[in-house]
């Protein structure tokens, strides 16, 4: 396991953005699985820009998002297929080359069926970016997930829902169903990077490095992947005992 510290959330973004085109430049069409929320946010704006300015060609490269709300249209501009099309598909170019769970398919398990094999299909996950929840929750696995599950509808707990809802402005409830990549989806990355950024996430971040791998703690999973690189900023890395 991999643990490197920076200054602060611009450092991350930069740092993160510099390992995923690292990993393009070794690999063009590099299959990725990627999160929404604040934390990858300036890792996208620099990925773009990069590509924008002539530093990169990302067109080839394949996205799958880790996770969506269930029974939400993928239009609508709370959902995570939203939010990857703004912050970087609709800016790369990308969209023929982007999958994502299909939160309002009539059918939940046969979507999750189908994103298994559509991953399977581009020959799995070469990198995985992870950004990580205060319970410990990685995509949509909240605590109790066995490490082995797969693509799944999980009910979201009241930490995440509440956590969630800070993203939005007015009266969108939070639905309290989503869809995930399970945890041993996440596993078979051939590499995995975690992006943690902020005070908030101190807590988790030292308890996740003290514990030994276990359900109730999802994030600490990835102690048993062989290739994990944790990128924290000081305020996230602060109660971690080196």
């Amino acid at each position: 396991m991999n643990i490197e510290i920076v200054a602060d959330y611009n450092a991350l973004s930069k740092k993160a953005a510099a390992i995923v085109l690292n990993k393009i430049a070794q690999k063009p069409e590099l299959v990725l699985a990627l999160p929404t929320g604040n934390s990858p946010i300036g890792m996208y704006k620099e990925l773009v820009q990069t590509q924008q300015t002539g530093g990169a060609d990302l067109s080839r490269i394949w996205v799958f998002t880790l996770d969506e709300y269930a029974h939400l249209p993928a239009a609508d501009p709370h959902s995570f297929a939203f939010f990857m099309q703004c912050h970087l598909i609709d800016p790369l170019g990308i969209e023929s080359r982007f999958d994502h769970i299909q939160g309002e398919a009539p059918d939940l398990p046969a979507e999750c069926k189908r994103y298994e094999e559509a991953i399977a299909a581009k020959g799995g996950l070469d990198l995985a970016v992870l950004g990580l929840g205060v319970n410990g929750h990685i995509a949509f696995n909240e605590p109790g997930t066995p490490f082995d599950s797969r693509t799944q509808l999980v009910d979201l707990t009241a930490s995440t829902r509440h956590a969630n809802a800070d993203y939005f402005a007015g009266s969108f409830i939070i639905p309290r169903q989503g869809i995930t990549m399970g945890i041993g989806t996440i596993l078979e990355a051939k590499e995995i990077l975690v992006l943690a950024s902020g005070k908030s996430k101190a807590q988790i971040v030292a308890r996740i490095f003290a514990s030994n791998p276990s359900p109730g703690l999802p994030a600490s999973a990835l102690k048993e992947h062989p290739r994990v690189s944790w990128l924290l900023d000081r305020d996230a890395a602060a109660d971690y005992n080196k």
